[in-house]
């Protein structure tokens, strides 16, 4: 019994042991938060403002594939169930609402696939840049901070999104001069800069 309780005693006493011979060796820490970095490049504004523009044309394209869809179904509508037109105009209509729904389902995979893309294309450059500012600065751990805002109005909130909230925050204290963001910002867009 008494075996049992010593045994995380001297677990403990181990990493005591093993961070006071790390501590002889000085570790630079800093963080990152990447939801940052990601909102404040300029290749995401370029991007959102790309994206905003290709969404409008979209829009532009399903109105008129709409009003088009409108028109067939006021032309059938117009003519009597037993007309011979009829028959013809109610095939052109089910044929123009199929190209209809099967255009919208493709452009909102293709949407979606293109989005996916551009955001793991962006992650990978964050990563690759905050490896690069990391060797600049002689850091040799950079820690991903995530810090979701709490609202200060906590009645905007229910208890499981305020503990979700919570949560979520993975560093709770650190100093100011230990963030690293706005390096990685800075060098993302000289990057961006450079090679547009």
């Amino acid at each position: 019994m008494k075996l049992v309780r010593i045994a995380p005693l001297l677990a403990i006493a181990a990493v005591c042991c093993l961070a006071v011979q790390a501590g002889a060796q000085t570790i630079k820490i800093a963080t990152v938060n990447a939801a940052k970095v990601f909102n404040e490049i300029q290749e995401t504004k370029d991007l959102k403002s790309k994206m905003e523009n290709e969404q409008k044309t979209l829009q532009s394209q399903d109105l008129e594939k709409n009003t088009k869809l409108k028109d067939l179904k006021a032309a059938r509508d117009a003519l009597k169930v037993d007309a011979p037109q009829y028959e013809d105009a109610n095939k052109q209509l089910m044929q123009a609402a199929v190209d209809y729904e099967v255009w919208q389902r493709i452009q909102t995979a293709n949407i979606q696939r293109m989005q996916k893309q551009q955001m793991l294309l962006i992650f990978n450059k964050i990563t690759n840049t905050v490896a690069e500012v990391a060797t600049q600065k002689g850091l040799d751990l950079v820690i991903a901070e995530q810090r979701p805002e709490i609202p200060e109005n906590l009645d905007a909130v229910n208890v499981d999104q305020l503990r979700l909230l919570i949560n979520q925050r993975n560093v709770l204290f650190s100093q100011p001069t230990v963030d690293a963001s706005n390096d990685v910002i800075a060098a993302m867009d000289a990057k961006y800069k450079a090679g547009k």
